[in-house]
């Protein structure tokens, strides 16, 4: 997993010299440029004034499995670009953490665990998980580019390719977008992984814009 800002709005003319935050409430302000320490987007955002923060994007380039992309791109508001396996044969897994399923959330998962689990193509071993899983992954790998030298097409081989597969995305939104996208993957009901991207993209807007996060707590994911 990897995440990285790599767009960002910028002013110009009378807005050029002015931060993230700056253009958010100058533009709030219909143009007037005053300090205010982050207040007034906080001001606006408690009362539900959510139109100056669509005024401002950041892109953001996400390395992660096929299974967590999906989840990223239910965010509608924000615009995903993915890497295709169209265009390329480089083929790479997203490590996988068993977690025990949550005895009464059904969207949950508990302790990381590796039991030991019977297969058929290993009638008498019962090996760890784990082992399972990596011979597995190294036995569709192999099938997948033995498949690309018989020439078969990328687009058709790539069916065999797991969840687990690594992809990158590159999604942009605007900053109430992204409040948005913190506030539901922030949230304790949310998948580990995913988690960890929110977490990783909120930190980055954090240093965007440090006296607006400053007067929200968007780890909790309750601010809106």
């Amino acid at each position: 997993m990897k995440v990285v800002i790599v767009t960002r709005t910028e002013g110009i003319g009378k807005y050029q010299e002015l931060t993230s935050e700056e253009i958010v409430s100058a533009i709030a302000r219909h143009g007037i440029i005053k300090e205010d320490n982050g207040k007034l987007v906080k001001h606006l955002m408690d009362n539900k004034h959510w139109s100056p923060l669509d005024m401002i994007n950041f892109g953001f380039e996400i390395e992660t499995s096929r299974n967590i992309g999906r989840q990223l791109l239910r965010h509608w508001s924000i615009k995903p670009q993915e890497h295709s396996q169209r265009y390329s044969s480089k083929v790479a897994f997203e490590p996988i953490e068993l977690r025990m399923e949550h005895p009464t959330n059904r969207q949950s998962s508990t302790d990381v665990f590796d039991p030991n689990i019977k297969v058929s193509w290993l009638p008498n071993l019962a090996p760890h998980a784990s082992t399972v899983l990596e011979d597995l992954l190294s036995k569709i790998e192999e099938a997948y580019f033995a498949m690309l030298e018989a020439g078969a097409a990328k687009e058709c081989a790539r069916d065999i390719l797991p969840g687990c597969t690594r992809t990158t995305l590159t999604m942009n939104g605007s900053l109430r977008s992204w409040l948005a996208f913190l506030n539901v993957r922030m949230d304790k009901h949310t998948q580990k992984e995913a988690v960890m991207i929110a977490t990783e993209i909120g930190e980055a807007l954090e240093l965007e814009m440090p006296k607006v996060f400053s007067t929200i707590n968007w780890r909790t994911g309750m601010f809106m």
